[in-house]
């Protein structure tokens, strides 16, 4: 069971990825709309993933690997929801 936990983790991270390089060399811009709850749950996914990884048996570079391309990730994600959410008036 352990072990079947491990590979499903590495193929999405591997999915996640080649995702991650696919748009990085894509030159249009891709927009994705979803509801504050649905930006939640992702977010709350990645960090939960990023926890399984660092439990994992999975060698140190590779947890790096993962662990960094979520922070990316995230941080994409706040960086966008900041571009496109106006700020709350005072």
């Amino acid at each position: 069971m352990a072990n079947n936990k491990k590979n499903n983790l590495i193929v999405f991270a591997a999915i996640l990825s080649i995702t991650l390089v696919a748009f990085t060399n894509l030159p249009d811009t891709f927009t994705f709309k979803f509801s504050e709850s649905e930006i939640n749950t992702h977010y709350q996914n990645l960090s939960t993933i990023k926890q399984i990884v660092d439990k994992s048996n999975l060698p140190h570079q590779e947890v790096i690997f993962i662990e960094k391309s979520i922070d990316s990730l995230q941080g994409e994600i706040v960086r966008q929801i900041k571009l496109q959410v106006p700020p709350a008036k005072k």
